[in-house]
């Protein structure tokens, strides 16, 4: 059983607040309703992000939809663990990223919390599932991201300066270099950019992670 197209077939014809109510929910709560339509753009239904109410936590929500849509119980259970067995698996696998380089050396009256607070700019998150796809396709995608990057961002990060170059980081201390037109021109190996982190004493928590949300 594919659960995911399985699912968004018999719930795209049907409003959100119907679903919600045969899944026992008195009411549209709106967390619960954010997470269903979550889990419509999810290819882990929902499983990557902690997720609880009153009635449920995502495993939960996700077995109840399964319900409420009819689903055999067995084979939905065993597409779940399925789900989980992958969602594990990606989250073990190296996680592919795209790095903005521009070269910076930090100078004197720089603050290291400004630094570490928009250290996220330059270090920018493929899909933890991204690992899987082809090689051809994955380097396909950095470039476009590379170029996306560069329009969005008009080639200057706050803090870091103008690009110079990206680095899509496929493998520990290995990367692709990517020209700032999405070209591939060359491959580095040993490419480990120091990170800059700001938190408490005695923790390696970066506090300005607190306050952004993973891309998943």
């Amino acid at each position: 059983m594919n659960l995911p197209q399985e699912l968004l077939f018999r719930t795209q014809h049907l409003a959100d607040v119907d679903v919600l109510r045969g899944m026992g929910y008195a009411t549209a709560d709106e967390a619960a309703l954010a997470h269903l339509r979550a889990i419509r753009g999810s290819a882990y239904l929902g499983l990557e992000t902690s997720y609880r109410d009153a009635r449920y936590d995502e495993h939960g929500f996700l077995e109840a939809l399964c319900r409420c849509m009819g689903l055999d119980e067995s084979e939905s259970l065993t597409a779940i663990e399925g789900l989980n067995e992958r969602l594990i698996e990606d989250r073990a696998a190296f996680r592919h990223w795209l790095f903005a380089d521009t070269d910076y050396v930090r100078g004197p009256g720089t603050p290291i919390f400004a630094m570490a607070f928009t250290e996220r700019f330059r270090r920018l998150k493929f899909p933890i599932g991204f690992w899987r796809l082809p090689w051809e396709e994955r380097l396909a995608s950095a470039c476009q991201k590379a170029r996306d990057h560069m329009q969005e961002s008009g080639g200057k990060l706050v803090t870091w300066g103008e690009i110079k170059r990206y680095h899509y980081c496929f493998a520990e201390q290995r990367s692709i270099v990517i020209s700032t037109t999405g070209e591939v021109i060359g491959e580095q190996e040993d490419f480990d950019p120091p990170r800059a982190t700001f938190g408490l004493k005695g923790s390696d928590e970066n506090l300005s992670d607190l306050f952004v949300k993973d891309d998943k």
